[in-house]
């Protein structure tokens, strides 16, 4: 053969090694481009557990957010979609769901809605900088670090408020407390509270503790009841507060009673029944409250999930709106 002839045969088989590989390249499905690709919200919520109900709302809302922001064509372009992972309000299993989360790929996290399951995935989220909003954490170390924020008001502020109504407006001149040790949140809020009434001149005549998913507090509320209070506060959330407010009336604990926003739940007043009356607490929203922009939120939730959104919706929606 040639040498003639072996170039144009090196040169036909150098065009049908081409021409393979281009046609593999136009058969390959495509990478979908950075600003096609869906941004992923991770929700980290008590989904069940103690606190479900404020899971639920915590879900539905952010949920609506997303349905609203993706009908009015995402964000640049880029639809949201969302994944929830349930931590049942355990600090333990809120750490490993948010690096779960991050495994996922979310670009942003919504949670958690306990100050104790913040506080254990928002280091996780800021070494990974990925952002992390609780919608509902209020213990000010909860928010801690450059990619953990918050959408609500914190402790500082909360249990300053509850001290001020209790001496100011209450009367309150031998105030009592009852709190969980097991929750960042509670622990949080009645040291503000303590500290507050101390610069009023007020201090606790006693703080009493019990653990986490207690039922029974009447040796707590007999010892509080010896010491001639006038007041209580418990700055805890609402299976144990309702059931603190039944066994005061039991006892003939007669007294004020006021609590946080962990009580802001229908479900508070099921538990407590006529033993709810005279409660107060502090808590992020109101649904009666007539501001246009709070009654538009209520008309778009209830209408969408049949429920008056409570004070957990509200900040959950907030997170991921603004």
């Amino acid at each position: 053969m040639s040498d003639k002839m072996r170039v144009w045969k090196l040169l036909l088989l150098l065009m049908a090694v081409l021409l393979s590989v281009n046609s593999l390249v136009s058969c390959a499905p495509a990478k979908p481009k950075e600003e096609e690709k869906p941004i992923k919200v991770g929700v980290l919520s008590p989904f069940t557990g103690p606190i479900s109900a404020y899971g639920e709302d915590q879900v539905n809302a952010v949920n609506m957010a997303v349905e609203e922001i993706n009908a009015a064509g995402g964000i640049l372009g880029r639809k949201l979609v969302v994944q929830v992972e349930d931590d049942e309000r355990k600090p333990e299993l809120a750490a490993s769901m948010t690096q779960k989360l991050i495994n996922d790929g979310v670009d942003v996290i919504i949670g958690g809605m306990s100050s104790s399951s913040t506080m254990a995935g928002g280091p996780i989220a800021d070494r990974a900088e990925v952002i992390m909003i609780s919608p509902w954490s209020t213990n000010p170390k909860a928010a801690e670090g450059d990619w953990v924020f918050r959408a609500c008001f914190s402790d500082e502020f909360q249990g300053a408020i509850q001290a001020k109504y209790m001496v100011e407006s209450m009367g309150c001149k031998k105030p009592a407390q009852l709190l969980d040790v097991g929750d960042e949140g509670s622990k949080g809020q009645g040291e503000v509270v303590k500290k507050t009434l101390e610069q009023l001149g007020v201090p606790l005549i006693t703080r009493e503790n019990y653990a986490m998913g207690d039922k029974d507090f009447k040796a707590q509320l007999t010892k509080i009841k010896g010491l001639n209070p006038d007041c209580l506060d418990t700055p805890n959330y609402y299976g144990e507060d309702a059931l603190i407010r039944v066994q005061m009336k039991e006892l003939g604990l007669d007294i004020p009673l006021i609590g946080r926003d962990g009580n802001d739940s229908g479900e508070f007043f099921t538990i407590a029944g006529e033993a709810a009356n005279g409660f107060m607490m502090t808590t992020h929203y109101a649904p009666d409250d007539p501001r246009p922009v709070v009654q538009e939120f209520r008309k778009k939730y209830q209408e969408k999930f049949g429920l008056i959104p409570r004070s957990t919706a509200a900040p959950s929606y907030d997170a991921l709106m603004h």
